[in-house]
């Protein structure tokens, strides 16, 4: 108890002098405190071939990386929610990472936020890389792998500002063993959203439909599109969620219109140089926006939160994604 104490201590002293330090030095008051609290809705229509027409203006929202926890302020939680009611989303997708390094710090809190949206046809969402009992991220040699150290988010920025990693793609056995956080998958079941863990739900939609498919988390070895597509009717179009772009390295040879998923933050801290050391990818190609992947359309969101509350370049998003029927 003593132990974890002390280190309690030392963890929020190292964010005292971080915050003194963006308090008093110019360069360091917006990425900090201002940045960090903007929240921008990205617009985009998408020419959808063969899109039925009862399909066609079907308004999507995506948001992405919440990373709940104590520092995550209740104004900005509400902001989130003013802006989605305000676009009226006929869907309402959520790509994974709802908690902070596999720690749920409030179960009501949680639990409030996510009941206090909705959408015409439904909300879904995936899992990320910290919805798991203990979090999994690349380790120091480049692997897939669960985190153990519990050193302050500071310190971990700056082992990562000097270091030189490469993902290597290898995901260790340990993390391929470790389950889904218990607690954040009994209160999802008391919200709004239905959580598709490697599977795909059919949504009717005037006269056609939808396939909505989730698929698991590509760090823990749980991307499994061979499982998640079993139920995929292909007379209809559909939506992918995966929580890292990466994952779409296995899905050229599945169906699908429309890939949405999360995790980079957009690169976070989008300087010459720094950008490669907070974004690490085996494909770092797809850091964020809109890109053309296997015929499919893919977007990497920025996400609303992040580990460490800290962005540069990169502001916070949600996505408005309007289908269109391709004439």
């Amino acid at each position: 108890m003593g132990n974890s104490n002390n280190q309690k201590t030392a963890k929020h002293f190292h964010h005292w002098l971080w915050d003194a330090w963006c308090i008093f030095s110019v360069i360091g008051i917006w990425p900090r405190f201002i940045e960090p609290n903007l929240l921008k809705v990205s617009r985009i229509d998408l020419d959808i071939p063969h899109l039925p027409l009862a399909l066609d203006g079907l308004k999507i929202v995506q948001f992405s990386d919440l990373h709940l926890n104590n520092a995550v302020s209740s104004f900005f939680l509400r902001k989130i929610i003013r802006k989605i009611k305000l676009l009226n989303p006929d869907l309402l997708f959520f790509t994974g990472d709802f908690l902070c390094k596999g720690v749920l710090d409030d179960r009501k809190r949680m639990k409030k936020f996510f009941n206090s949206l909705r959408a015409r046809y439904g909300c879904y969402a995936i899992f990320g890389n910290h919805d798991y009992e203990k979090c999994i991220s690349i380790n120091h040699e480049g692997d897939y792998d669960v985190v153990e150290n519990i050193q302050s988010n500071l310190l971990n920025g700056f082992q990562r500002l000097f270091s030189d990693v490469k993902v290597t793609g290898t995901i260790v056995e340990r993390a391929r063993k470790v389950d889904l956080h218990p607690e954040l998958v009994s209160v999802l079941q008391e919200t709004s959203f239905k959580c598709l863990h490697n599977e795909t739900e059919q949504v009717a939609i005037g006269d056609s439909f939808l396939n909505i498919c989730g698929l698991g988390e590509y760090m823990a070895g749980r991307c499994l599109p061979e499982i998640a597509f079993k139920n995929y009717d292909k007379q209809y179009p559909g939506i992918i969620l995966v929580h890292n772009p990466d994952s779409t390295a296995l899905l050229e040879s599945y169906p699908g219109e429309v890939v949405l998923s999360g995790h980079t933050h957009g690169c976070q801290i989008n300087l010459p140089w720094m950008w490669k050391k907070f974004t690490k990818l085996e494909n770092m190609a797809l850091q964020k926006g809109l890109f053309r992947v296997f015929d499919k359309w893919v977007y990497v969101n920025r996400g609303v939160g992040g580990i460490m509350k800290f962005r540069w370049f990169s502001v916070p998003e949600i996505l408005f994604l309007t289908l269109r029927k391709k004439s």
